[in-house]
């Protein structure tokens, strides 16, 4: 199984070598009160919660947001959230103009600009998932909840995480950590699935060679 980097939001504490290479140096300052996930290794498993109403499978497809019951696990309906994009516009997942209807699955990653794992993701992720599946209807999101200094992210650093990773897909301010409630391992980098119906397929933490394993759930989904 690929070993995977990845940075529990619950902990305070540096778990490995591995981790602490990724995470630790001379700028990066030591994490105040509300500060943001620190460093794990994880063994490469995804995760998934339970008891959470899952999507009626009868249900017909269809474009827009599926409705209620809503819920955070594998299997559920994933709830709508609009995000401001690094230019302040307001970007709705299940928005026409946003591409919802033209997508076979969404990718959305969650990241933090002090997280290494999270930076070793966005350096892997235009080319190995945005590229790679432009052309099967792949949509990629990635909201970024914190900056280099455990801060609310602004349009500046939104900008600056574009540019550096030269990422073509949506990149949003998550500054109230919306997206947090479907990750609730509680580590970083995190990253979900979800379908044409709204449908959490998938999620996993950390980051693999490649995005070996986030790449292998999205070839076996878009095969069946």
């Amino acid at each position: 199984m690929q070993e995977k980097l990845r940075i529990p939001l619950l902990s305070l504490t540096v778990m490995a070598p591995l981790a602490l290479a990724a995470c630790s140096g001379d700028s990066t300052p030591e994490p105040g009160p509300d500060a943001g996930p620190q460093t794990a290794v994880d063994s490469g498993a995804t995760e998934q919660d339970s008891g959470v109403p899952a999507i009626d499978a009868g249900q017909e497809p269809t474009c827009g947001d599926p409705g209620e019951p809503y819920g955070t696990s594998q299997g559920s309906r994933f709830f709508p959230f609009t995000l401001n994009d690094c230019d302040g516009n307001p970007y709705e997942f299940y928005g026409e103009t946003e591409g919802y209807c033209e997508t076979s699955f969404t990718v959305v990653t969650m990241a933090a600009g002090w997280c290494g794992p999270c930076r070793l993701e966005a350096e892997l992720l235009q080319e190995q998932v945005v590229e790679a599946y432009a052309d099967r209807g792949v949509r990629v999101i990635v909201a970024i909840i914190q900056d280099n200094n455990y801060r609310l992210p602004d349009a500046a650093f939104c900008q600056g995480w574009v540019d550096q990773y030269e990422l073509t897909n949506p990149v949003l301010l998550d500054p109230l950590q919306e997206t947090q409630i479907y990750f609730p391992g509680g580590a970083l980098p995190a990253s979900l699935i979800v379908n044409s119906e709204g449908v959490i397929m998938h999620r996993e933490y950390g980051v693999s060679e490649n995005l070996a394993t986030l790449r292998a759930r999205l070839d076996e989904l878009l095969s069946e």
